[in-house]
């Protein structure tokens, strides 16, 4: 029972099992749970994102054992962690949450070397890790999209 809870979690809800682009549907659901479920005040989403980081890389690291594969694609709930923290500490409006998503799927496919690197980590680390800093550079563009726009309100507000 203990291994199908985590395989369960691992697997974002069963998306993990899905034959083609498993990481995608992955991806899918953690944005629907942040869109459904992120608190709105940005305080409170640090210790949401904070709780993923851990939730990942324990629950990837069991999963792992489990399948006896090094980062299985099955295992899914690194691209939970990694949109939340490319939806963290902005508007949760569509364009933000769509741009999110395709930000971080672009970044998560290519992997910049920094990025890539992050995957020789051992265990959970390595799988949960390079999800989080491809999600850190989605938020990056996006904060400064956010910054741009919101500058361009004031300058027209000016006016």
């Amino acid at each position: 029972m203990k291994n199908k809870i985590i395989l369960f979690l691992s697997s974002a809800f069963g998306a993990g099992y899905i034959k083609y682009a498993p990481g995608t549907f992955g991806t899918l659901v953690g944005l629907i749970v942040w869109t459904l479920c992120a608190p709105v005040k940005y305080n409170l989403q640090f210790y949401w994102i904070v709780s993923i980081l851990v939730i990942s890389i324990i629950i990837s690291s069991l999963a792992e054992k489990i399948y006896d594969t090094k980062d299985d694609q099955r295992i899914v709930i690194d691209e939970v962690a990694g949109i939340w923290f490319t939806l963290a500490f902005l508007p949760k409006t569509f364009i933000f949450l769509f741009l999110g998503f395709v930000l971080f799927r672009f970044f998560d496919i290519k992997k910049p070397w920094i990025i890539y690197k992050m995957q020789n980590l051992k265990s959970g680390l390595g799988i949960t890790l390079d999800d989080v800093l491809t999600g850190i550079f989605a938020n990056f563009i996006l904060q400064i999209i956010n910054s741009i726009f919101l500058n361009f309100l004031h300058y027209s507000q000016l006016k």
